[in-house]
């Protein structure tokens, strides 16, 4: 909590070195940013300029969200609305005309940008949820906690019910939706012990526990023992084929041994065939997984 008021402190000192710029001077730059016959870089520099003259508007917007971070169901800082409310305020600047308006009284950059960087909150902290929040209930959150501050708290729910006229069922959905929250996966894993982590609780699936290396150094064991047992070319064959970190093809088996790639297969495919039988009557289990593979068997 420390270092994130820290770095808000940061950030607020750094967007105020920016200086504000007067509305005529906000319009020559929407302008220039939305004539296509400017180039990249005029454009690019006047957007900057823009964005940058009206970072303090994002903590403005900020204030009227302040009260959901306090909300255990909410799991955003102060820094993670800055940076939804940046990206608003930047796509506001891409967007925004001088002419929007009536004519007479055009809007002013602010007007417009605000609505952009609250619809960016809104949409980060109904993600941050759990459950889906619809976008209405945003707005009765809002008039429940005026309704409250004007009563000083001493007021019950059916009387909050009946100054926002709606229906009991419907008073019941705000306030279930406003508990719904989420909760990171870590807070499991910090109970007891703050240098635990969630991660620490879960198996590595491609890990081998002490039991699979056993069977495997098993079921390894008895596959060099049986093809020791074949025939000394095939078993030099199927070492190679299976064995062997480089993985030869059947091409290369046919230039190391002097005979074809379809003679290398038949080899191969009868030692297999081989080593499913000897096992068989041993080790089952074993045998079964020797299934002929498809470069291998086709025939």
């Amino acid at each position: 909590m420390v270092r994130n008021k820290d770095a808000l402190e940061t950030y607020l000192h750094d967007i105020g070195k920016y200086p504000r710029i007067s509305q005529q001077r906000e319009q020559e730059l929407s302008s220039t940013i939305q004539d296509e016959s400017m180039s990249e870089q005029t454009k690019t520099s006047a957007l900057q300029e823009l964005v940058e003259a009206n970072l303090r508007l994002v903590f403005h917007c900020l204030k009227e969200f302040d009260r959901y971070l306090h909300q255990s169901t909410v799991r955003l800082s102060n820094l993670d609305l800055i940076s939804e409310g940046n990206i608003g305020l930047l796509k506001a600047a891409q967007s925004y005309q001088p002419a929007f308006g009536d004519g007479k009284r055009p809007t002013r950059f602010s007007t417009y940008a605000c609505k952009c960087i609250k619809s960016h909150m809104i949409r980060a902290i109904k993600k941050s949820r759990f459950i889906h929040i619809p976008e209405h209930h945003f707005t009765y959150w809002s008039e429940i906690e005026a309704v409250r501050k004007a009563a000083d708290a001493n007021i019950s729910d059916e009387e909050i019910r009946k100054k926002l006229k709606v229906s009991p069922e419907a008073y019941a959905l705000f306030m279930h939706s406003a508990e719904s929250g989420t909760c990171h996966l870590e807070d499991f894993g910090k109970k007891d012990d703050d240098s635990l982590h969630w991660s620490d609780y879960i198996a590595d699936e491609k890990s081998l526990t002490p039991y699979d290396r056993i069977d495997h150094e098993d079921l390894r064991q008895y596959l060099f023992a049986a093809i020791d047992e074949l025939p000394p070319r095939t078993g030099k064959m199927l070492s190679m084929l299976y064995f062997n970190e480089s993985a030869p093809t059947l091409k290369d088996l046919s230039n190391l041994f002097g005979v074809s790639s379809e003679r290398c297969r038949q080899i191969c495919a009868q030692g297999i065939q081989a080593l499913r039988k000897n096992l068989m009557a041993e080790r089952p289990a074993i045998a079964d997984s020797l299934a002929l593979p498809t470069a291998i068997a086709a025939a």
